[in-house]
Parts: C-alpha cells; sequence; structure tokens
C-alpha cells in the first residue's frame, strides 16, 4: 500500500515510542497491569475482521499503523463477498471473526451475537467520555441498550457542485448554511437545454440523500407497533421537497433513469450542476468543490442524522479482551488523526484539532472546502423501535410508490396511502410466516 510520504512515519515514531516505554496506553490512563493482555505482553495474538463496510484498502491501512505498534499482533481480513463468507456459513463452520466493522448491529443481534461491552470499558478505564455522545446514543438505539462496539468514524455527506456549469450559466457557486429553498432556486436556473445537451441543476442518489438522510427523525415504520409509519405530514414535507427537483421543466424520466442508482451517475457525467452523494471523484473530468449539506428552513444549521461505523466485538470471539483494546486504540488521537488525514474517517472524538484534519492529506479534496462536511449539526437521535416488532424492507416499498409521483404523475397523497397499505401488508406477510 502506498502511503504519503512523512506522514505515516511521524505517527508510527509517536507509536514506537510509546511500546518502547510505557507499552500501550489507554485513552486516559495506563493499563492496569493485571490486566495486560497480548497486546501488552508481547505473545503472538490474532484478530479477524469482517469488513462489512471497511474496503480492503482502508483495513491494510489500519493493519499497517497497528504493525508498528504491536507487533506481535496479526490481523486478519475476512471479506463478506467472498464465497463462504456469509455470517450463517462462518457461524455453521465455527469461524465467525472477532470484529465485525459496519454501522447497524441487526445481523448481529438476531443471532444473539452481540456483547455488552461496559465491562471491558471499566476493566480497562476506556474514558467514553472523550466521544462524541451521539456515538453512543446511537449505538444504544440500535442494540438495545447495550454499547456493544467501539465507534470508529462518521459517515458524512455535503454538496458537491460544477463549478465549470455556474461558471457556464453566470450563476453564483453555492455556499455553507443554504436551505433545500435556495439550493432549488438555483437547481431550477440551471435545469435547460443548451445546444442539444440536458442540463440538470441536480441529481442524486435520491432515496439516500431526500430520505434516509431527513433531519426529523422519520421512520418507516411506526416505533412501537406493527405498522407503517409513511403516510403523515413529516414525510410529505420530505416527498415535497425531493419531487419538486425531478418535476422541473425539461425533465422526463422512465423506469431505468428515475432509479436512484442510475442518477447519481448522471453528476459524474459533468451534465448536472449540484450532488450530494458523491462517488468516483478521481473521474471527474470538471473543477468542482463542496459545501454543507442543504437544511431545512425549520431545522437551521441541522443536517442528516449522524451515521457511524462501529468495532462489534462478538459473542463468539475467543480473543474480547484483545479486540477490544484493539478497537479501544483506533480511538487514540494519533490514530484518528492519521485515519482523518490520510483515510477520509470523520473523527468520533470531540476533538476539534482532529475534526480540522480531515482529508488534510487526500488528493482528490486538496484545496477542497472540506469544513463543509462538519459545518451543520446532528440532529437528536430518533427513539429506538421497540423490541420483538417486525422488521422488513420498508424503503423499498417505499420507492417503489414514489417513484409513481414521477412515472406517472400520481399526487403524493395516493403515494402516501399506497405506500402505507404496501408496507402494512408485508408486515402482516412476514408475521404470519
Amino acid at each position: 500500500m502506498k502511503i504519503k510520504k512523512g506522514v505515516l512515519p511521524t505517527l508510527l515514531g509517536i507509536l514506537l515510542l510509546t511500546a518502547c516505554t510505557n507499552g500501550p496506553q489507554s485513552p486516559t490512563t495506563d493499563v492496569d497491569p493485571r490486566n495486560k493482555t497480548a497486546l501488552e505482553s508481547g505473545e503472538p495474538a490474532e484478530l479477524s475482521i469482517y469488513l462489512w463496510s471497511l474496503s480492503q484498502q482502508e483495513f491494510d491501512y489500519i493493519a499497517e499503523l497497528a504493525k508498528a505498534q504491536f507487533p506481535n499482533l496479526t490481523l486478519k481480513a475476512v471479506a463478506p463477498q467472498t464465497s463462504g463468507n456469509s455470517i450463517d456459513e462462518l457461524l455453521t463452520l465455527g469461524t465467525m471473526p472477532d470484529i465485525f466493522v459496519n454501522r447497524f448491529s441487526t445481523d448481529l443481534k438476531k443471532r444473539d451475537l452481540l456483547v455488552d461491552l461496559e465491562d471491558y470499558i471499566k476493566k480497562y478505564h476506556y474514558d467514553t467520555n472523550r466521544l462524541e455522545p451521539v456515538t453512543l446514543e446511537l449505538m444504544k438505539n440500535d442494540a438495545n441498550g447495550m454499547v456493544a462496539g467501539i465507534p470508529l468514524d462518521f459517515a458524512v455527506n455535503a454538496l458537491h457542485y460544477n463549478k465549470d456549469i455556474f461558471d457556464k450559466f453566470g450563476l453564483p457557486y453555492p455556499k455553507d448554511g443554504m436551505t433545500w429553498d435556495e439550493v432549488y432556486d438555483l437547481a431550477k436556473q440551471l435545469t435547460r437545454n443548451e445546444n442539444g445537451t440536458l442540463y440538470r441543476g441536480f441529481s442524486d442518489r435520491w432515496m439516500d440523500t431526500f430520505f434516509a438522510q431527513n433531519p426529523f427523525g422519520l421512520s418507516y415504520l411506526a416505533p412501537d407497533e406493527d405498522k407503517a409509519a409513511v403516510n403523515n405530514e413529516g414525510w410529505r414535507k420530505v416527498a415535497e421537497n425531493w419531487k419538486r427537483f425531478y418535476a422541473l421543466p425539461g425533465l422526463q424520466f422512465d423506469a431505468k433513469t428515475i432509479n436512484k442508482e442510475e442518477d447519481r451517475k448522471v453528476f459524474q457525467k459533468g451534465t448536472s450542476a449540484m450532488t450530494v452523494w458523491a462517488m468516483n471523484m478521481q473521474d471527474w473530468n470538471f473543477n468542482w468543490d463542496v459545501v454543507s449539506m442543504p437544511t431545512y428552513a425549520e431545522k437551521e444549521g441541522i443536517g442528516a442524522p449522524a451515521s457511524v461505523r462501529y468495532l462489534y466485538i462478538t459473542k463468539s470471539s475467543k480473543n474480547k479482551d484483545v479486540a477490544f483494546q484493539f478497537a479501544a486504540w483506533l480511538t487514540h488521537d494519533e490514530v484518528q488523526t492519521a485515519l482523518a488525514k490520510n483515510k477520509g474517517f470523520l473523527t468520533v472524538l470531540k476533538n476539534q484539532e482532529i475534526q480540522k484534519a480531515y482529508r488534510q492529506n487526500d488528493e482528490i479534496y486538496r484545496g477542497k472546502h472540506v469544513s463543509s462536511f462538519y459545518f451543520n449539526k446532528y440532529p437528536a437521535v430518533a427513539a429506538a423501535r421497540k423490541a420483538g416488532l417486525v422488521t422488513i424492507d420498508a424503503q423499498s416499498l417505499f420507492i417503489k410508490e414514489l417513484e409513481k409521483a414521477i412515472l406517472q404523475g400520481t399526487d403524493l397523497n395516493t403515494v402516501m396511502r399506497s405506500a402505507e397499505e404496501s408496507i402494512n401488508q408485508a408486515i402482516q406477510t412476514e408475521k404470519s410466516k
């Protein structure tokens, strides 16, 4: 793996100095000698990590950092895409990894593989006060009140824009703190047919940007009973905001082009002025920059809900102590700084200096307005859904109905009712199994 010169050696020097003096430290205090694991004793140790939400490249970088701090530790990546590596297959074979990297505990929870880490937090004096509080709130909401993992980083989005299109049509660039109304006004002016080329003011992976990332704490399913929760004023507000961007004069969609993944690709082709869900930036052949995620007027300064990657330690792990200390080490200031600078991990720590290190050494974002990624605040964490209720893929059912508002011109009231009926029917089908 190629590491930028001058960055990694400095960090590794700090970590090696620590290793040569007092040994690995917890974020606030030295490890109690009575609680030393193989990480401190120098005995050979191995941890397997399931890369559900971690790329191989990210794993390789973490493994290189860890090797300098813990030369006795071997990290093994388990890729979920590989044949034989499904969770149930690993359970059957007795080869369940020690750590799962994911944003949700659902797959582990339904197989009774979660571990409450409170005892480990006390045992190793891990200071959770260093973490952004929302990371623990989300964790407990998702894991039936348990702290079942250590947060690794935030997933954050911002509004990317094509400067060339704004220059072509003589409009001012977007800026931090804009509302969806202001972004819509720009999109309306930029959606036009010029010399046979259709320019879009805005295109996106719309189901995620507008619906999954809504700041109102809305869910597709009721929090305390088995029924849909999509036919209400909150979702209607979000749907109306989305629909106006896709009903601008000159826009036409079919079953393929309305697909959220197809629509996401339009921006990278250079004919769309703005998008939130940015991917494949290395292939963009135009000038671009980034500003904060648009907000609703009644939620000024409040962006999308927090999305966190966690390191879940599995109940089946035979190395829980080592796994916990490794996961805790990944939240050390030095490690979080390196991950922020070199791999675009937005820190889960309260430390604002580490926030400012975000993407400093990322060549793709070099010179870009990256502070926009942490410009907004996170909304309050929505209440957890009551345990034991039926879980279905309500989002897919909602999408299917929403698309009719664009493809068939169906009014949103009808769409909302149809989505509610479809989700409720799916719930009853699931309950009857």
